[in-house]
Parts: structure tokens; C-alpha cells; sequence
């Protein structure tokens, strides 16, 4: 029992002192110094504060515009109107092209804006259960899209959503900043502002690698994953 109250009245004096110490004028620089000695003396060396990543202002525009040569427009018409617009990626030197089945499916005439052509899409492969088609496109010698098929996504990451938009006869590239918001079992889903033309989209890490691909679905955007992307492409060439 007296070793109790013992404890119980160094414990109050302790509080005491401390309030004694912040009545002081100047005590805020006493008690910092007070305690920034311990920490010397615990550490052997004085605290550093941990830096602050900054991020360039072009940053974000360096990826796009190293994006942009690999990506391209499509369009897609049903009894001579245009129904539905969005992007895809080039996935091979001689044209082939992948992008979302939802944009071509049903459709009559797909069409492709690379840089200053329009050209004639075909459809050769699709998959509605992943969301994806391929598509020839004719181009030759183009820039090809890079996966990364290991990506470890976690909720929280900053991610860019890059493709091309369509205004009057020609395509111009876009870009616009989010995040990863869910991770489904089979699912991803974005937190960026839900565009009609977004579909088809790369999905770029802050390291400039390609993760995924866009998609819109209940006014919400999706992801399909790189690793799909790329097993879905290879099948493709497996079959040929």
C-alpha cells in the first residue's frame, strides 16, 4: 500500500512540474528542448523532419504525352450515326488494337483516329464476360502499349485515366487524375469523374506504366486489370 501512494504522489508532482514549466514565459522552448535532448540522447543523433515528396506540375503531362503515341480513338456507328466513342490501345506494330467490348458491341462500323487518319476497324476477338475486344486497325508501325501484369493495387493509389477524345474530324489526347477507390474480388473500381468517352482508357500508375483499362458501368468507372488485358491479347496470337 505505501508503495502505491508513493507512486501516486511522484506521479502527481511530475504533473505539477509540467504545469509549473508551461506557466513560464518561454516555456514552450524549455519543454521542446526538454524533450528534443532525450530524444538526442536516445537516438544519438538530432531528429530529422521526414521530407515531403513533391511532384513536378508536368508530371502528369510527361506520362500522357509518353502515352499518347500508343493510344487512339474509336468510334462506333449503328445505322449510320455514331453511338458510341471511346479509346483503345495499340497492341501490336501492325495495328491491333484493344479496347472495351462495350463500345463496339451491336455496332455496324467501327472507326479508328490514329494521329491524323481515319481508319476502317475490324473486329477479330472479343470476350463480353472480360469486357474486351480487338480490333485491326491497318496501321503499321506504330508505338505499342506496355502491362504491368503485377501490379499490387490498394486502395488510395493515385492513378491517371489517359486516351483520345474525338472533336469534329480529329482525336485529341486527355488525361485526368483519380484514384483507386474498392478492390473487388473481381473488380476494380476508380474514383474519377465518369466521362461518356472514357471507356477504353489507360489506366497509368505514377510511374508510367499502364495497370488497366477503363470502363464505364452504373455511372461508375471500372478497371479491367493489366494481367486480363495481356492474357486476353495473347490468346489472340495463340489462336492464329
Amino acid at each position: 500500500m505505501n508503495y502505491i501512494k508513493i507512486m501516486l504522489i511522484g506521479f502527481l508532482g511530475g504533473v505539477a512540474a509540467w504545469f509549473f514549466i508551461l506557466s513560464v514565459p518561454g516555456s514552450n522552448s524549455i519543454a521542446f528542448n526538454f524533450i528534443k535532448g532525450d530524444l538526442v540522447g536516445f537516438l544519438g543523433s538530432t531528429p530529422a523532419p521526414t521530407p515531403t515528396p513533391i511532384v513536378s506540375p508536368d508530371f502528369w503531362e510527361k506520362i500522357t504525352s509518353d502515352h499518347a503515341l500508343s493510344t487512339v480513338a474509336v468510334q462506333s456507328f449503328k445505322d449510320g450515326k455514331v453511338t458510341k466513342e471511346g479509346s483503345g490501345m495499340i497492341v501490336s506494330s501492325d495495328g491491333l488494337i484493344v479496347t472495351t467490348f462495350d463500345l463496339i458491341f451491336g455496332v455496324d462500323v467501327i472507326q479508328v483516329f490514329y494521329q491524323d487518319k481515319i481508319l476502317r476497324g475490324q473486329l477479330v476477338k472479343f470476350d463480353s464476360f472480360k469486357n474486351l475486344a480487338l480490333i485491326k486497325s491497318g496501321a503499321a508501325d506504330v508505338d505499342v502499349a506496355r502491362f504491368d501484369r503485377n501490379y499490387q493495387f490498394q486502395p488510395g493509389q493515385d492513378i491517371i485515366v489517359s486516351g483520345k477524345v474525338i472533336e469534329l474530324l480529329h482525336s485529341n489526347a486527355f488525361a485526368q487524375r483519380g484514384m483507386v477507390s474498392y478492390i473487388l474480388s473481381k473488380d476494380v473500381i476508380l474514383n474519377t469523374e465518369a466521362k461518356y468517352f472514357l471507356s477504353g482508357s489507360k489506366v497509368i500508375d505514377n510511374s508510367g506504366v499502364v495497370i488497366g483499362m477503363a470502363y464505364l458501368r452504373n455511372g461508375m468507372v471500372h478497371l479491367v486489370k493489366a494481367e486480363a488485358v495481356d492474357d486476353f491479347i495473347k490468346s489472340y496470337f495463340e489462336s492464329i
